[in-house]
């Protein structure tokens, strides 16, 4: 072996422990594939307009992009902030953003909290859209919502919930429960989830109007709908929306 074979076995050596080094140091193996950051969460409307007469008026809207075969993630949120003086409609003010991340957006927590004083008006929604590439097959989204809401007196019925009885544990959609305590006017109460589903890929939840609506004559209006389209990956067939 010539003198200047070994020197340029050494440099190649050097170089590549260098290489191992600076990517330990920035925590990425030299061999590892490409890994997207941490879920963004979404939190909104949270603890808010707490005093009488007051309105909060909330829409998320959040669709994600999933590539089973690239691993390639993506996702677009969109907010609706309003607040003002509760009605019919309610006046108020409204603060609209969207936002891109290259991540997937799998939690939303919204107006928990809120509208907690007399004659307050809840009014909050939830959209996720999930655009999933590959083979997956979607199953029914779960639901909590309602338990323990619609109490404290009030003439007729105070809760329209849909659907009712729904006290699974964990589950996708966790909403408007302890809500519209207050007692107060009829039907101030109205919950849904629309048909929604879930995947094992792109698992999401959502928790929303809890603890909200509990002064007298409060009402809490909020709905979900979480829908899946799967994508063939190798196919120019048209996708298969569920949910």
């Amino acid at each position: 072996m010539t003198s200047n074979t070994t020197f340029n076995l050494r440099r190649s050596g050097f170089i590549l422990g260098l290489l191992v080094a600076v990517s330990v140091l920035i925590g990425v193996h030299p061999l590892s594939t490409y890994a997207a950051p941490a879920s963004p969460a979404v939190n909104q409307c949270n603890g808010t307009d707490n005093v009488g007469g007051q309105a909060v008026v909330c829409d998320v809207t959040i669709t994600n992009n999933l590539n089973l075969a690239t691993g390639a993630v993506s996702s677009s949120v969109t907010t609706n902030d309003c607040h003002g003086a509760a009605g019919a409609p309610p006046v108020i003010t409204c603060i609209t953003l969207t936002q891109n991340f290259p991540t997937l957006t799998t939690s939303v927590t919204q107006c928990d909290g809120s509208g907690n004083g007399g004659g307050a008006n809840v009014i909050c929604s939830v959209t996720i859209l999930n655009n999933i590439t590959g083979t997956v097959t979607p199953t029914a989204a779960t639901v909590n919502q309602c338990v323990g809401s619609g109490t404290g007196g009030g003439g007729g019925s105070t809760m329209i919930c849909d659907p009712f009885p729904a006290n699974t544990t964990n589950a996708t959609v966790t909403q408007c429960n302890g809500s519209g305590t207050g007692g107060g006017g009829v039907i101030r109460v109205q919950c849904s989830v629309g048909p929604s589903t879930i995947t094992s890929v792109l698992p999401v939840t959502v928790n929303q109007c809890n603890g909200s609506g509990t002064d007298g004559g409060a009402t809490v209006t909020c709905t979900v709908s979480i829908r899946n389209t799967i994508l063939a990956s190798s196919s120019p067939r048209l996708p298969v929306v569920s949910g």
